[in-house]
């Protein structure tokens, strides 16, 4: 999954457009995954290796030779399998555990990029894990105090509905669109404003 440039353009020119009605800092994150989720996958490999050990154990009457011959090539095989269906594999995971793995690395980068230092501290993380179909809305302190986290989420359900769609810059472009009255309105610019983070799509590496 990689963003087309018109595509990264159009949400920035979007960010553009409030920040010069609104204090807030906002910021595109996007990232084709957030884990490489190899715990899982090797858990997975394990129980699948020992269910048809076990079977081939108390079912058949093959010398331990020969069993251990077996269980090699029946690794080799699923780990080949995992890799080459990896996409597959990760689908297959439960939602809330790839959840969790998303949020943490939104939170890792909220810090990261630097939105809980701004001056004004009204920086706003849009960040999108594209293959876990999540999206996440994070707000710095200043902007908390005003707009609650139930808000956010009323726009994450439509903006995770353009994501499964595969319509990721409509989704930001709405989602952006949806915040942007209650922001001037509650974060109005100031003369003295300074914009403190790039409006530019930050497209995170796997």
């Amino acid at each position: 999954m990689k963003i087309k440039q018109k595509d990264k353009e159009l949400i920035s020119k979007e960010i553009e457009n409030l920040e010069k009605y609104s204090s807030a800092e906002l910021v595109a994150v996007v990232t084709k995954r957030s884990s490489d989720y190899k715990y899982a996958i090797s858990l997975i490999n394990i129980f699948v290796l020992f269910s048809i050990s076990f079977l081939l154990i108390f079912f058949t009457q093959k010398e331990a030779s020969e069993l251990l011959q077996i269980q090699l090539l029946i690794f080799v095989g699923i780990s080949l399998f995992f890799e080459k269906f990896n996409n597959f594999v990760v689908k297959l995971l439960p939602k809330t555990y790839k959840y969790n793995k998303a949020s943490k690395n939104a939170h890792k980068q909220f810090y990261n990029l630097g939105l809980n230092r701004t001056k004004t501290r009204q920086g706003i993380m849009f960040f999108v894990s594209y293959d876990e179909k999540y999206v996440e809305i994070i707000a710095d302190k200043e902007i908390s105090k005003k707009i609650d986290d139930e808000y956010w989420q009323v726009i994450v359900k439509e903006f995770i509905k353009d994501v499964k769609n595969n319509n990721l810059s409509n989704g930001y472009v709405k989602a952006i669109k949806s915040c942007s009255e209650i922001l001037v309105k509650n974060f109005p610019i100031q003369t003295d404003d300074e914009n403190e983070l790039s409006n530019e799509v930050i497209e995170l590496k796997p």
